[in-house]
């Protein structure tokens, strides 16, 4: 797999030097034309309509899985028989995961019992077995207005629910059971847009809980920070932040302290990363003593086209805490406007390697081709423990009315440095499907990360509604380990003496797969005299025939001499023009099945040449989704040079082949002949001409023996040769002679993958 690198984030001063440049070439929001986008000033979160008078549940369809590539998407909220529930919908979907458990999961999300109403409350559901299947129990309380779910989990596997209400202000709740039953807690001060994080660490804030909320319509005035460090009970009085920074997340690092990353309400290009070193410190007021300007390109978006009530995305910080070298590395992303434009989004990441001191310059993540047109929309970032950096996007860049999205993975194991081409993860839905009275689907989705992949809960419109659902993204899924390929037959040839009658040379090759395969033959004569055959026992004038599948074994194609053939045009300068005018050549694209090519000497004045000849057939188009397979190759072996030989190359890709060989004689008389080879024996050669392995009486070998009876290759005759072996990619030699004489014989060599 091929990884894109970016120079920018690497350690060299070098590196560090043209960040500083290319840095100051992006200049912050506040100098672009054609911005800012103001925050609203209106609550993003309100009471509109009473709860709707109708019984829910009560119209059901079928549950979807969804299939794309590796990744499997599960629906979340569906009834106690895995069914959808149908004129419901749901969005804004958080995922909370047991650090010690990590079949265990709950997903909270905005419930809409009825889409023609905006009253909305806080469902939720869980699974034990890793997300093949989700219960969805009901709401946390019935017939209570409540919006913006956040979960999370501490290190003992408790979970927690920050639930929005009606005034504005926020709850916490608990489950001590992996999300199957919920207990609330206390009122969490809090309001609109809130998110909160979970010290994990073991710094003196180990179980400190942090939260941050939006500045619209907020009860507390302006102040948007507070902390509970009785585990959610109670919470401090709020306090401000800042740059009054919103729609972003928190994160702490090894150390316990606390980082918040937003965008400034009155710059929306302007991102920030603020800094508390002190919130760990349970006595004291918590202060902010770093707040550094980040440069993510562009500016963060709402009410556009592609969510209309709703943002583009919000902002996501995280910070590496895999002990690794990485450590400590704040990352920032978000899906963002490029300056100065009104449509289309970006997934823009940047990173800190100094404690959030400076922040690289921005990179975008989405790795299509630049379309302004296109939206890459609720970017998403979640780090593993281990170090690996997960991002999810929404993603229309295979739409062409530009809307329809799909879930959309790649993912960093070196900071940030390079990462995986983007891979889709879901199947393409229509966001517009199904929205409540209110026109969104939400303002993110969320992402959990282990070692080995990310779990994700995100919106989507497969059954024509709005849905929750859940899908494992992770390296394996999107670039699976292949089974290896073995190497496949690229050449196969065979040398021997023709004659007349029953001893011309008879070839056959098949060509396995699904698709036509280009190949060349060759019928040879002539040129051998390079190859140390003496002039006066070669075949001068070769004639080549190619017959199609039994049973018919139709002419396909002749020819005499190369070059007085229809297809000279396409031989004469390739590496298949024979040294000789009078050798033969054969194209020709054949659809998988059995071929023969029969070589034998041209008749001149009645009388048909003799000599040794060869025959060979090259596969010339190697992607193609077939392969040239087995050889098999009859003429009567002689003595000495007459011998007859059958040659392959082996190649595609480097891993070895499983290759059987065998001699036939004895039972060649069940077709009609007579005078065959009595003994075979079988030697292999490879390209240097070394001895690998020889036969003669095929049971004599009991492994070689087992391995061709279980291929369904056991020879008729106990007087016949077989071979059976692991072979590299390279060029080979097998040599059938007779043990005691001449004879008509078969060789046949099968490339068994």
């Amino acid at each position: 797999m091929a990884l894109m690198s970016v120079g920018c984030l690497s350690g060299s001063k070098a590196s560090v030097l043209g960040c500083l440049v290319w840095l100051s070439a992006w200049p912050l929001a506040s100098g672009q034309a054609g911005q800012p986008k103001f925050i609203p000033q209106e609550a993003l979160e309100k009471y509109e309509d009473a709860p709707a008078a109708l019984v829910w549940r009560s119209e059901v369809s079928p549950g979807l899985i969804s299939q794309q590539g590796g990744f499997t998407s599960y629906q979340v909220n569906v009834d106690a028989n895995g069914r959808n529930i149908t004129g419901d919908a749901a969005n804004e979907p958080s995922i909370s995961l047991d650090p010690n458990n990590p079949n265990k999961m709950a997903i909270g999300w905005r419930q809409f019992n009825n889409v023609s109403s905006n009253f909305r409350q806080a469902g939720w559901g869980y699974t034990r077995n890793g997300g093949a299947s989700w219960t969805f129990p009901g709401v946390l309380e019935n017939n209570v207005f409540r919006s913006d779910p956040v979960l999370g989990s501490d290190n003992t596997g408790n979970f927690f629910y920050l639930s929005l209400l009606q005034n504005l202000l926020d709850d916490m709740w608990r489950s001590p059971n992996g999300g199957q039953s919920w207990m609330r807690l206390n009122p969490a001060t809090g309001g609109d847009k809130q998110w909160f994080t979970i010290d994990n660490t073991n710094s003196s804030g180990h179980g400190f809980q942090y939260q941050t909320w939006s500045t619209a319509s907020n009860p507390t005035v302006g102040r948007q920070f507070s902390r509970s460090t009785d585990g959610g009970f109670n919470w401090m009085n709020p306090i401000a932040i800042p740059n009054a920074i919103v729609w972003g997340t928190l994160d702490v690092d090894t150390s316990g302290n606390l980082f918040v990353g937003g965008v400034n309400p009155n710059s929306m290009g302007q991102f920030w990363s603020v800094r508390s070193s002190n919130t760990k410190n349970a006595g004291v007021t918590p202060t902010f003593d770093r707040a550094t300007v980040v440069n993510l390109g562009g500016v963060v978006g709402f009410s556009n086209v592609i969510n209309p009530e709703g943002l583009v995305g919000q902002v996501f910080l995280s910070v590496d805490r895999s002990g690794g070298t990485t450590n400590n590395n704040i990352y920032m992303l978000a899906s963002v406007q490029p300056f100065g434009l009104s449509t289309g989004s970006e997934v823009m990441f940047a990173r800190s390697t100094d404690g959030g001191s400076t922040f690289s310059a921005p990179r975008r993540i989405n790795d299509d081709p630049i379309n302004h047109n296109k939206w890459h929309w609720f970017g998403t970032l979640s780090v593993a423990p281990n170090g690996r950096i997960d991002v999810v996007w929404l993603d229309t860049r295979n739409a062409a009315n530009n809307t329809d999205s799909q879930l959309f993975y790649s993912y960093s194991t070196d900071g940030g440095d390079t990462w995986s081409p983007n891979v889709a993860a879901s199947n393409s839905f229509d966001p517009y499907l199904g929205y409540p009275n209110q026109n969104k689907m939400g303002d993110y989705i969320t992402m959990v990360s282990d070692n080995a992949g990310g779990n994700v809960a995100y919106t989507a419109t497969f059954n024509s509604e709005e849905d929750i659902y859940y899908v494992r993204v992770s390296p394996s899924a999107a670039f699976p380990t292949p089974t290896p390929t073995p190497a496949q037959a690229l050449n196969i040839s065979t040398r021997l003496r023709v004659d007349v009658g029953d001893k011309v040379m008879i070839g056959g090759f098949i060509i396995t797969g699904n698709a036509p395969k280009s190949v060349v033959l060759r019928g040879m004569g002539p040129s051998l005299v390079a190859s140390g055959v003496p002039d006066a026992a070669v075949l001068h004038n070769p004639y080549l025939e190619l017959h199609g599948p039994p049973p018919n074994n139709a002419l396909i194609s002749s020819n005499d001499d190369w070059i007085n053939s229809p297809q000279k045009a396409q031989i004469q300068g390739t590496i298949f023009q024979p040294t000789d005018p009078r050798e033969s050549v054969i194209l020709a694209t054949l659809s998988p099945g059995n071929y023969t090519a029969i070589l034998t000497g041209a008749v001149t004045g009645g009388v048909a040449d003799s000599g040794i000849g060869l025959v060979e057939a090259y596969d010339i188009d190697q992607t193609a989704d077939s392969v040239l397979g087995n050889i098999s190759t009859r003429g009567f072996v002689d003595t000495g040079t007459n011998v007859m030989i059958g040659g392959f190359t082996l190649g595609g890709n480097p891993n070895n082949a499983r290759i059987a060989v065998r001699g036939l004689g004895p039972s060649l008389t069940q077709f009609g002949l007579t005078n065959v080879l009595a003994d075979p024996t079988l030697e292999l050669h490879d390209s240097n001409g070394a001895l690998l392995i020889s036969n003669d009486d095929w049971q004599n070998d009991a492994l070689a023996a087992a391995q061709l009876s279980a291929s369904g290759l056991a020879l008729k005759n106990p007087k016949e040769a077989g071979i059976f072996t692991s072979l590299p990619p390279g060029q080979f030699t097998a040599i059938l002679a007779g043990k005691n004489g001449a004879g008509i014989g078969l060789i046949e060599i099968y490339n068994l993958k």
